[in-house]
């Protein structure tokens, strides 16, 4: 059976934007009034299509991205409703990679919020279509004139209202078309048609010598030829068409699936890169060429199993394919294969060149693989490009609440990480706990619902511990008798060695000065082994000694008595009296932090940063009134600064970090986690 519609056929859009913003009431107004639905669905009541999960009607907002399609004008259009919190951002990043196409949603109440500029880069940066979706016009305290002009400012003169409203907020009741308006125009229309006519024409003319020449000399354009250089336009970028609707009252819809219809970009019109044989290489979309596909999401059903959503770039799949992960060479016939209406999966014997579809049981797949047809002759295969992530900046350190469930943890981690890009799990060898980070506390808690919703997995969090280093910036010699007799043989060992700082990353040296054999050879890599061992115990705090030179020098040993054991305990012990002497410091961790803030807050935030002992390193304007702030701060200083800087800007602020260098620590908080550590050692519990 093969599928009855091209590749020109098919639509691939991106729902996303601010949370909040109204994407899944839009995406659930869409599938009604597609007639692909024969009920409209609420998030409110719980009945909407797109959010599957417990947690989601929980709370309110979509945490995972949901796959829905429908019919109109005979395009295939397949919607991706992305989440839109920036907690949940790599579910929306993996939506745009699978499309070509995004419709951007701002709340007409609210006016361009923090994620809507991050979309909105993203998706220019992808070379994916634009379009913007005003939503709640018949909400409360609605200015269509001040958020059209925010728009502009924010996002440039190429965003242009292809439909004027007729009424705002309670008073909202259609739209008008910019470029073909009635003569009798409603008195209540927050911009005049004319005016709208206007600023679409002069900036679909920028777009095209033709017609500016044309315009310029004052003929009036015809409408057709508008319409067409308005999609080249918005197929190439220039152009972003502004659509003024409202889900609940059901305006704005069928316009927005027309223009959906005429002007968006096909699969055909894809612009996704790849290497083959380490060329980069542009891919050329065909139904009928080579199969290129690439994983843009997974899913763990408890009763599927594991689900690997597929967007197919070129070629063709059935559900006999032998399928092929060229990140490991491992194949797989999928069985089945699946399109999604929300969580109802929809079997399809074939899907095609933009086609995006779910395979069971595939489990050697992650996101990001690019999948081909085994043994297709095709030889070297083109390897997509990885979807590009963001680095999770939230940690916690986890342990179960039972002993029993400690082998088990890991599993269900281990499957939460292969969905969600943006988690990730390891366990910290230094300090030995096991630590996870997301992107938020918001994210966090999700995945702690899930482990025990999902794997009935309880656990406990915690701030991890800092990964201090210990070292020295000076020179100096200790002596060791390491001398016991209890009776039968004893235990003797005599060393003198002397240490000294090496270079930052240099790690361990060991110097063997040992003349005239007063330490036989046989027992100097004991007294190695006994230095060696203190680098991981540490001296002063308890955390790794580095950058450390060690020479032995001198010592004496007993014919009978001396062992490898005993050089090694007198080593250990010369070694921590010379670390003691050699002016010992703390190095902690320094991170690179990105902030960016709206221009108000720059003040607040840099003022924060000063008192976490930030250095500010630059700064960079940016458009749409946001700054950006180049620093580098303590990791200790920065554990909570996700939910800080939520507080401090109204949840208008981003960041992203990543590890710098290790530094000294200021000599005030190296007494105190050194008297911290003292404490603890010797039993006295702290408030």
């Amino acid at each position: 059976m093969t599928t009855t519609y091209h590749i020109t056929d098919i639509r691939n859009i991106a729902l996303a934007g601010h949370g909040a913003s109204g994407k899944t009431s839009l995406a659930d107004a869409l599938l009604y009034t597609a007639g692909a639905t024969d009920r409209r669905g609420s998030v409110d009541d719980g009945t909407s299509l797109s959010d599957v999960e417990d947690e989601e009607k929980r709370r309110h907002i979509t945490i995972d991205s949901h796959l829905l399609h429908l019919e109109w004008a005979n395009r295939q259009i397949h919607l991706i409703d992305t989440p839109g919190y920036p907690d949940f951002i790599g579910n929306a990043l993996s939506g745009l990679a699978a499309v070509e196409n995004v419709i951007t949603t701002i709340a007409a109440t609210a006016g361009i919020e923090v994620n809507t500029r991050r979309i909105f880069q993203e998706a220019a940066r992808l070379r994916l279509g634009r379009i913007i979706a005003l939503t709640k016009m018949d909400g409360d305290n609605v200015d269509f004139l001040d958020v059209l002009e925010q728009i502009r400012e924010t996002f440039g003169p190429g965003c242009v209202p292809f439909y004027v409203p007729i009424g705002q907020g309670s008073k909202f009741s259609g739209v008008i078309d910019a470029l073909n308006p009635p003569e009798d125009v409603p008195d209540d229309c927050p911009m005049h048609p004319a005016e709208a006519y206007q600023m679409v024409v002069e900036q679909i003319v920028e777009t095209d010598e033709d017609l500016m020449s044309r315009y310029l000399e004052g003929e009036t354009l015809p409408l057709h030829e508008l319409r067409e250089a308005a999609c080249r336009a918005i197929t190439n970028g220039q152009l972003v068409p502004i659509v003024c609707l409202s889900a609940r009252k059901e305006i704005g819809l069928k316009e927005l699936l027309d223009l959906l219809s005429d002007c968006s970009l096909t699969p055909a019109d894809s612009h996704r890169l790849g290497s083959r044989a380490d060329d980069e290489v542009e891919l050329e979309p065909h139904e009928d060429g080579e199969l290129i596909a690439q994983v843009f999401k997974t899913t763990n059903d408890l009763f599927m199993g594991k689900l690997s959503f597929l967007r197919i770039h070129s070629g063709r799949i059935a559900s006999d394919t032998l399928l092929s992960n060229l990140r490991t060479g491992k194949t797989s016939k999928p069985g089945h294969l699946y399109r999604l209406q929300g969580k109802t999966l929809e079997e399809v014997k074939e899907a095609i060149a933009g086609d995006i579809v779910a395979v069971p049981k595939f489990d050697d797949l992650h996101i990001s693989d690019t999948v081909t047809a085994a043994g297709n002759g095709h030889e070297p295969h083109l390897i997509l490009k990885p979807i590009q992530f963001p680095t999770p900046m939230v940690p916690r350190a986890v342990e179960p609440k039972t002993r029993e469930d400690e082998p088990r943890i890991s599993v269900g981690l281990t499957k939460i990480a292969d969905e969600d890009p943006t988690f990730t799990f390891r366990r910290d060898s230094q300090t030995h706990e096991l630590v996870i980070s997301g992107m938020s506390e918001l994210h966090l808690d999700v995945i702690q619902h899930r482990l025990k919703n999902r794997y009935k997995l309880d656990i406990n969090t915690h701030i991890p511990h800092v990964p201090y280093l210990e070292t020295i910036t000076g020179e100096a010699e200790a002596h060791y008798r390491h001398k016991k007799q209890t009776g039968g043989r004893g235990q003797f060992a005599d060393v003198q060695l002397r240490i000294r700082p090496l270079g930052r990353g240099e790690g361990f040296r060991f110097v063997d000065s040992i003349k005239g054999g007063v330490i036989p050879g046989q027992y100097v890599p004991a007294v190695e082994k006994g230095a060696r061992e203190q680098l991981e115990k540490g001296i002063v705090s308890g955390n790794p000694v580095v950058d450390v030179e060690v020479e032995v020098f001198f010592g004496s040993y007993h014919a009978v008595d001396s062992s490898e054991q005993a050089f090694k305990t007198a080593a250990a012990n010369a070694f921590r009296k010379a670390f003691v002497n050699a002016r010992p410091v703390l190095l902690e961790p320094i991170v690179k932090l990105d902030v960016v803030v709206p221009l108000p807050k720059f003040g607040d935030v840099t003022a924060d940063l000063a008192t976490r002992r930030g250095q500010i390193t630059g700064m960079e304007a940016m458009p749409g009134g946001v700054q950006s702030i180049q620093a580098s701060v303590p990791l200790s200083e920065v554990l909570r600064y996700a939910t800080d800087l939520k507080s401090m800007t109204g949840g208008q602020g981003s960041f992203t970090m990543e590890f710098r260098s290790y530094e000294p620590v200021p000599p005030n908080v190296q007494q105190t986690i050194m008297d911290r550590w003292a404490k603890s050692r010797a039993g006295i519990e702290e408030d």
